[in-house]
């Protein structure tokens, strides 16, 4: 384990910070606990799923005991904390929902099989539905870390599960006076603040530039960042003091071989740290 340290985790831990302990380590166990998490050796899919995942999720995806997961964790050398099963249930399908009309099918199996990410594709989905219309997105697996965003935007779901390789999921409006439905966006998915922090403290100071495109108009703030960002090397890191999480810039950066994480401090406040490691 790095340092000699033990990581302490819960339920609520994402899996991509027990990869970023000791990623060998740990995918040899999981892939000895259950063969649904071999899709940890694809390294564009871990990418796309670890950091949206939490341990429980992952748990439901691969149909796997938390508590079978949590011990295969502990005997590779993790501490295991407490608040283990206070969080960990499911967002579970509203009952008694009315289908709506007509659904939006999307079927991401081809963009998943290109290694690409299909979320922006899924939201932007979402939020060109339609009155009394839903969504019905095929994957080849159930979307929890999709699912609970939306049950917060007001959404509720079922799930049908074809066979290995097909998992229709139905995404619903609830419809109530009270209730307004929130256009949702990619940002959700990608701010992890406890990550951001401890990831901070790894960069010397002298290694951390810093820039402020608060005050910028479009597209300004994401060309000053494309201008700096050539510049980082192996250990370097940008720190954005940003309005919102810059989702068109995000590509480019990847393009550059280049990896990103947020902190939302406050409405219109978001720090971003853009590094190569």
């Amino acid at each position: 384990m790095n340092s000699g340290k033990k990581m302490q985790i819960n339920g609520q831990t994402r899996i991509k910070e027990l990869l970023d302990f000791n990623q060998e380590e740990v995918i040899r166990a999981l892939l000895k606990l259950n063969k649904n998490f071999g899709k940890l050796r694809n390294p564009v899919l871990r990418k796309l799923f670890a950091g949206r995942v939490t341990i429980a999720d992952a748990c439901k995806i691969a149909g796997c005991p938390i508590g079978d997961f949590m011990e295969s964790m502990k005997q590779i050398g993790f501490s295991l904390g407490g608040e283990q099963n206070k969080k960990e249930q499911s967002v579970q399908p509203v009952s008694a929902i009315k289908e709506p009309n007509s659904y939006l099918d999307l079927d991401v199996r081809p963009s998943l099989a290109q290694d690409k990410d299909p979320l922006k594709e899924i939201l932007a989905s979402i939020n060109r539905l339609g009155e009394n219309q839903g969504l019905k997105l095929i994957n080849t697996f159930e979307p929890v870390p999709l699912i609970h965003l939306l049950a917060k935007k007001g959404f509720t779901h079922r799930v049908e599960f074809v066979d290995d390789n097909t998992v229709i999921t139905y995404f619903n409006k609830i419809i109530a006076a009270e209730k307004e439905i929130i256009p949702v966006s990619a940002d959700e998915f990608i701010v992890d603040d406890e990550q951001f922090d401890r990831l901070l403290a790894t960069f010397a100071p002298g290694k951390i530039k810093y820039l402020d495109v608060r005050q910028l108009e479009m597209p300004k703030p994401m060309l000053s960042i494309l201008a700096k960002t050539p510049h980082l090397a192996a250990g370097d890191a940008l720190f954005v003091y940003h309005k919102k999480t810059p989702v068109l810039l995000l590509p480019e950066l990847e393009k550059q071989g280049l990896k990103y994480l947020f902190k939302t401090i406050s409405p219109g406040n978001v720090n971003m740290l853009i590094y190569k490691s």
